[in-house]
Formats: structure tokens, sequence, C-alpha cells
């Protein structure tokens, strides 16, 4: 049974690489961490370390969060193949100099048949996979072109009777120099507490910085990262957003990763891009992401924020 786990496993793992976009070198634990949070950033290809005043910095950078004008609340969901499932919740509340927030990550990965080797077809049990995390961040205005930010977060995953649990943090700069933004990030850098096996998991960690600026009078953002994954390969990403009014915003992005995983399935062009929509009216806004994969078909992204 352990080796049919195993396997199990692995394949869980690589369907949870290829869904995050991650199509690397080598794969790490909690690789739910990677599934990237929030549906205007992945409109714009993931191209979002140094975007300024979204909540979505619970995710992609703390330090970002000292730039939210209001107390907002932001969730996302995303529906994948095979009933697998991802979301994200989160809380920001800013004040003059600094900014608290809170966010629960989740994922579950869908029912299988449980197989060993005595019944490679299936025992006619079901098994399935989760993850959960549970994030504090607090952020720090130093000057108005200048703050830092930094999350603690506790994770937990489980595949079938397997789990295990690990303490992680993200560090932030956020700067903006001349109409440019600058940001920094050091994601999910920590240790695994419980291990599913007898060994310790490697981390999802990652390094990113990012430049985003905006043009023709704020209606054009355009926005550009480099990263590096502590497990992977490098990547870079590009994404644009345009207002043609104050309530629509237009998005497109596309990244390197995603590219590799195209070719790599047969995919064309398309498939290495993402697209999206957003709207707000009052307290709401509501944004939309679509993004095409060659080989898992397309995956659905939708954003609610509630300005409080």
């Amino acid at each position: 049974m352990m080796e049919g786990s195993s396997l199990m496993k692995s394949i869980i793992a690589a369907l949870l690489v290829l869904l995050a976009g991650a199509a690397t070198a080598g794969t790490s634990g909690f690789a739910f961490l990677q599934i990237p949070a929030g549906a205007r950033a992945v409109a714009m290809g993931g191209a979002f370390t140094s975007v300024s005043g979204d909540p979505m910095g619970l995710y992609w950078n703390p330090a970002t969060l000292a730039t939210v004008q209001e107390q907002t609340f932001t969730s996302t969901y995303t529906g994948y193949l095979m009933d697998m499932q991802a979301g994200f919740a989160g809380w920001v509340k800013p004040t003059s100099d600094d900014a608290v927030g809170a966010s629960i990550n989740y994922f579950y990965g869908g029912s299988f048949i449980r197989t060993t080797m005595t019944e490679p077809t299936g025992t006619g049990e079901e098994f399935s996979t989760n993850g959960l995390a549970f994030s504090g961040t607090y952020a720090r205005k130093l000057s108005p072109t200048l703050s830092l930010g930094a999350t603690g977060r506790f994770v937990y995953s489980s595949i079938d009777t397997y789990s295990g649990n690990a303490f992680l943090v993200d560090a932030g700069l956020w700067f903006q120099p001349s109409g440019i933004s600058l940001g920094l990030v050091l994601r999910n850098a920590g240790l695994q507490t419980k291990a599913f096996y007898q060994e310790n998991d490697p981390m999802p960690t990652e390094i990113a910085a990012g430049a985003s600026t905006s043009l023709l009078n704020d209606k054009l953002l355009v926005a550009a990262d480099i990263s590096y994954p502590f497990q992977g390969d490098f990547n870079a990403a590009v994404g644009v957003e345009y207002r043609p009014m104050d309530a629509l915003a237009l998005r497109a992005g596309g990244n390197l990763r995603d590219k590799n995983a195209a070719d790599n399935a047969g995919g064309s062009i398309l498939d290495a891009l993402a697209f999206g929509a957003g709207t707000n009216w009052s307290m709401l806004s509501l944004d939309y992401a679509f993004k095409p994969f060659a080989d898992l078909g397309n995956a659905h992204r939708v954003s609610l924020g509630i300005r409080l």
C-alpha cells in the first residue's frame, strides 16, 4: 500500500506543478502554495510583485499592503479539472503608516481510487488530498515611496492517511522612485515541522523581483517579474492592464514557465498566456481570469473584493 500511495502522491504533485504553471526541474512539498492567487494577477501573467494598492499583496508581496487605501476583504476561487479546487480569502486593514492582514489559502485535490501492489486497478476505496494555510501579515510604510512587509504562515497538507505541516515566512520590499514601482520578495521560506514520511520535503521557496509603471494618464499598467524557485527553474513574466473607463479593466499576460509547459505539451502560444477583465461598483470589485493549459484544459478564476 505504501508504494501505491507513494505513486499516487507523485502523480498529484506533478499535477499541482502543472496547475500552478510550474513546469520545473524539481518538486517541493506543499505545492498548492504555488497556485497563484487573484484573478487580476493571474490575468497579468503573474507579474504582480511590484503592483501596489491591491490586497492580493497578501500572496504576492506583503510590502505592497502598505499602499492599500481602504480596509478590504478579498477572495478568489479557482476551478480545475478532476474536481480540483483552490481558493484564497484575505483581509487587509491599513492605517496612515502601516497595515495588518490575515489570509487563508486552501486546496482540494479531488477524490482518487486507492491502489495497492496486489490491486493495481483499485481497491474500491477512495482517498483525497487537501491543503490549508493560515497567514498573518504586517506591512510598514517607512516613507511615501518605501515600505517593508512580512508574513508568517502555518501550512497543513494531507494525502490519504499521511499529513505534514510547516511554518513559513514571506519578506518583501516595495520602492517607488520616479513613477516606477519596484518590488522584491522572498516567499515561503521556512521549515517543515512534520514530515509526510520519514524525511522532510523541500519547501516551495522562491525569490521574485518586479517592476511596474502606469502610462497614458494611469489608464495603462505595465508590469514585469522575474523569479527563481529554489526547487525549480528561472521564470519571467509580463502583464498589462488597460482601463478604457474607470469601471472596466482589460488584462493579458504570460510567463516563461507557462510557455515551456505549453511547448512540452505540444500547445500553442495561447497556452502560455492568460486573459481577464475586471470591474468595480461602489464598494465591490469583481475580476475574472481565463488560463488555458495545453494538456489539462482551461482554468477559470473569479475574485471578489469588498471595501469595508
